[in-house]
């Protein structure tokens, strides 16, 4: 009887394990589409010159950001690419400190300053992507 409620008890851990996993990955999705939904936004606000819309673009996007800080990166990547996560991180600063700059340039009308912090944030997201999912490339 022991060894039942053992066993018992081992499953309903090792699975509260896979929930924890599970939850974190899909936060990290999430806040994965605010991200492209937040950059897409970004670049449509610049197409109609709609300086409100850029600002609040680039404040969604640096408040989407935390994830990539706060999630385990061996959690979601496979074993040969765990080292990854401090790739990730940088990536999250560079990001915040662009999109933040973005904001500045956007308020002081420096256009050509907001349009290179826009194609350094796509350079960040994509040199990320592209390190980390190089199978989905493939």
């Amino acid at each position: 009887m022991k060894k039942v409620i053992l066993s018992i008890l081992c499953l309903v851990f090792a699975s509260s394990l896979y929930a924890q996993t599970k939850t974190e990955q899909s936060k990290l999705a999430s806040d994965m589409r605010t991200m492209l939904a937040a950059v897409t936004d970004i670049q449509r606000a610049g197409f109609y010159n709609n300086k409100i819309g850029v600002k609040e673009a680039a404040t969604k996007l640096i408040k989407s950001l935390d994830s990539l800080l706060t999630t385990d990166p061996t959690s979601y990547l496979p074993n040969d690419k765990a080292d990854a996560g401090k790739f990730a991180k940088k990536r999250e600063q560079m990001i915040k400190l662009y999109a933040e700059d973005l904001i500045v340039s956007i308020e002081s009308e420096n256009i050509e300053d907001a349009m290179d912090n826009y194609s350094r944030i796509l350079n960040e997201c994509t040199s990320c992507h592209s390190r980390i999912r190089t199978k989905a490339w493939k």
